[in-house]
C-alpha cells in the first residue's frame, strides 16, 4: 500500500469532520500553530498531530512510511500491554482505515496524550538536584527488571520518546516493540543512535535488544548524579544524555569515557561499558549483570596510534546531515527527522498580524535568499520563550547545528516572484546548537556516507532549479509526491494560502554574509560554479539570436 505524503496529511486533519473515522476524533480540535497550521511531531514511521476532544487529547499518529505487518504487529501489542498490571505505558487503538485522505483510508494510531516532560526537559530542568537524579535512576533499574520480566522490549528507549509525569515513567512511540509472540530478527528500525550499541541492527529484533540502552541510561544517571556538569557539556542539544554514538565507536579517544574514568567510582564501569561496545550485540549483559560485574565481554585490544590514524571515525549523528545550503535534500527528508547544518544568512525577528500568532514574536533564520529557495528556521513565540539566546542580526554568518522535523514546503510570491521555503520550527532550547567552523565542516562530512538515509532529491533537480533562477526564470519547487499546475505566483495548497495571508508583506533580508576563511567547512555541492550555468545560458541565447538575424 503506498501512503500519503506528509503534505497530504496536513491537508487532511485540518477537517477532523471529514478525514477521521473515529467519532470522538472527528468532533475534535486539532492543535495548531502561530499560523493556525497543525502543529506535527513524531518522525521514524510517522508524524504524531494532537487532537482534542471535549476533555481528553490524544496523540494521532499517520503513517507515512511502510512497515508490513504493521497491523499484527499492534494488535499482538495492544494484547501483552493489557495483561502488564503496570502503567509504564499509554492506551492506544490502532485504527486500520482511521483516516480519509484523498479519496482512500489509511491506518492511524489513536493514543492518550501524556502530559508531562520528555526526559530531556525532566533532565535540564532536575539535573543539579541530586536526590531527584538518584530516584529517576531506581525508577529506570525497576522500569528494566519489570520489561524483562515480561519478555518486552520497547526497541527504542531514548530522551523523546520517555516521559516523566509525576515523577514516573511512561514509554511511548511502540513501532519498534517486541513482545512475546513475535518473530525475532526482523525489526523496523534501529533506535537513537545514542542510546544504541554501534553494531545494532534490524536483525537484533528481539526481547534483549533495550539491554544495552538500559545500561547507558544507567551509568548516565550515575555520572550526573556525581557530575552534573557533564550533562551541560555533552548532553548534544538534548538528543543525548551524556554519550554520543562517537563515543560508542571509540571509546578510548571518547572525552565522556574520559571524564568517566577520572572519576574513582565510575572507572569500573565505563570500562565495562567500552568493551561491551566492542563486542557483538549478542554479548550484551543484563543491567544487573553490568552492576555486579558479570559476564562482561572481553575488552577489545587498545589500537595502536598508527592504526587509529588510519581508520579516523567520522561524526555519527542522531539523525541524516543535511546541508542548509541544500534545498532539494531538505525538501526530500519532509516528515523525517534530521540535523541540518548551515552558515546563516539572514535572520528576521518580526510580529504577527494575524491569527494565533497576532501580537506575538516570531524568529525566521535562513541558511539562503529567502525570496528564492532557501532552508528555514522557524520560531513562534513559544519556542522563542524557551531559548536561552535569542537568535538576531548578530547571528548572521555563523554555523549552526538545528535537530527536527522537516515540514512540508511552503512556496509563495513576492513582487511577482516565486519562493520556496523548507525547513523545521524550533520548539526547544537544545534544537539548535552554534558550532565553530571546524566542528560544521566535520558534521557535513557524515553527507557523504549517510546521504543514501534520506529520500534526497537528485542532484540534477537542483542543478536545474540553479539554472531557471539564475537565469532569470524562477522555478517553482514541488512539494514531494504531489505536482502542481496554473500560476505559480500563487499558494499552491490552502495551507500555503493560509499562510500567504496571515504573514503579510516581507521585508527584503539581509545581505549574504562574505565567505568564511579557510577554515570553514566547503559549501554544498549545488552551491559551487555559480557562474557557470549563467554563461551557458547567456552562450545560447547569443547563438539562437545569431542564427535568426541570418
Amino acid at each position: 500500500m503506498s501512503l500519503p505524503t506528509v503534505t497530504d496529511y496536513h491537508d487532511a486533519v485540518q477537517a477532523p469532520e471529514r478525514a477521521f473515522s473515529d467519532s470522538e476524533l472527528a468532533r475534535g480540535v486539532l492543535k495548531t500553530n502561530a499560523l493556525g497550521l497543525p502543529a506535527m511531531a513524531g518522525g521514524g514511521l510517522a508524524v504524531t498531530y494532537q487532537v482534542t476532544a471535549g476533555p481528553r487529547r490524544y496523540a494521532v499518529r499517520c503513517f507515512h512510511r511502510e512497515a508490513p505487518g504493521l497491523g499484527a504487529r499492534y494488535a499482538e501489542i495492544s494484547s501483552a500491554l493489557k495483561t502488564l498490571p503496570e502503567s509504564y505505558f499509554v492506551e492506544f487503538d490502532y485504527q486500520p482505515a482511521g483516516i480519509l485522505v484523498r479519496g482512500t483510508r489509511y491506518p492511524i494510531v489513536k493514543m492518550d496524550w501524556v502530559e508531562g516532560d520528555t526526559l530531556d526537559l525532566y533532565l535540564a530542568s532536575n539535573v543539579r538536584n541530586a536526590p531527584r537524579i538518584a530516584a529517576l535512576r531506581e525508577r529506570f533499574s525497576r522500569l528494566e527488571a519489570h520489561l524483562r520480566r515480561h519478555g518486552i522490549a520497547h526497541g527504542d528507549l531514548q530522551n523523546l520518546n520517555v516521559m516523566v509525569q509525576n515523577e514516573e515513567l511512561r514509554l511511548i512511540d511502540y513501532d519498534g516493540m517486541y513482545v512475546p509472540g513475535m518473530a525475532t530478527g526482523r525489526g523496523s528500525e534501529v533506535g537513537h543512535k545514542a542510546f544504541q550499541h554501534p553494531k545494532r541492527s534490524t536483525g537484533d529484533f528481539g526481547p534483549e535488544m533495550d539491554r544495552f540502552s538500559f545500561i547507558v541510561v544507567d551509568l548516565s544517571l550515575d555520572a550526573v548524579g556525581r557530575k552534573p556538569e557533564l550533562h551541560q557539556r555533552y548532553n548534544n542539544g538534548g538528543e543525548s544524555i551524556i554519550f554520543r554514538a562517537n563515543d560508542y565507536a571509540d571509546p578510548q579517544a571518547s572525552p565522556v569515557f574520559a571524564e568517566l574514568r577520572a572519576i574513582p567510582e565510575l572507572k569500573a564501569s565505563a570500562d565495562r561499558l567500552a568493551a561491551i561496545c566492542g563486542a557483538p550485540v549478542s554479548q550484551t549483559p543484563t543491567l544487573e549483570e553490568f552492576l555486579a560485574g558479570q559476564n562482561i565481554p572481553a575488552a577489545r585490544p587498545v589500537q595502536s596510534a598508527r592504526q587509529a590514524k588510519a581508520a579516523p571515525i567520522g561524526y555519527i549523528g542522531p539523525y541524516p546531515v543535511l546541508h542548509g545550503a541544500n534545498y532539494a535534500a531538505v525538501e526530500g527528508a519532509v516528515g523525517e527527522r534530521v540535523e541540518i547544518v548551515g552558515q546563516i544568512t539572514s535572520v528576521k525577528e518580526g510580529v504577527g498580524r494575524r491569527g494565533r500568532g497576532r501580537g506575538l514574536p516570531y524568529v525566521f533564520i535562513n541558511f539562503g535568499k529567502w525570496n528564492e529557495q532557501s532552508v528555514k528556521v522557524t520560531l513562534w513565540s513559544e519556542g522563542l520563550g524557551q531559548l536561552s539566546a535569542r537568535p538576531g542580526e548578530a547571528w548572521v554568518g555563523r554555523w549552526i547545528s538545528v535537530t527536527g522535523l522537516v515540514e512540508p514546503p511552503y512556496h509563495g510570491s513576492f513582487r511577482g516572484r516565486p519562493y520556496s521555503s523548507v525547513g523545521v520550527t524550533v520548539t526547544s532550547d537544545g534544537q539548535i546548537v552554534q558550532l565553530s567552523a571546524a566542528e560544521a565542516k566535520f558534521r557535513l562530512g557524515a553527507i557523504g556516507a549517510r546521504g543514501v538515509e534520506t529520500k534526497a532529491a537528485t542532484s540534477n533537480k537542483h542543478l536545474l532549479t540553479q539554472l531557471n533562477t539564475r537565469a532569470g526564470k524562477p522555478a517553482r519547487a514541488a512539494t514531494p509526491g504531489r505536482t502542481h499546475s496554473g500560476s505559480t505566483s500563487r499558494p499552491a495548497t490552502s495551507n500555503q494560502q493560509l499562510l500567504a495571508t496571515l504573514k503579510g508583506p516581507h521585508t527584503p533580508a539581509a545581505p549574504t554574509p562574505p565567505a568564511m576563511s579557510s577554515g570553514a567547512p566547503p559549501q554544498d555541492p549545488g552551491s559551487k560554479h555559480g557562474w557557470f550555468w549563467p554563461v551557458i545560458a547567456i552562450g545560447v541565447i547569443i547563438f539562437l539570436i545569431s542564427r535568426c538575424a541570418g
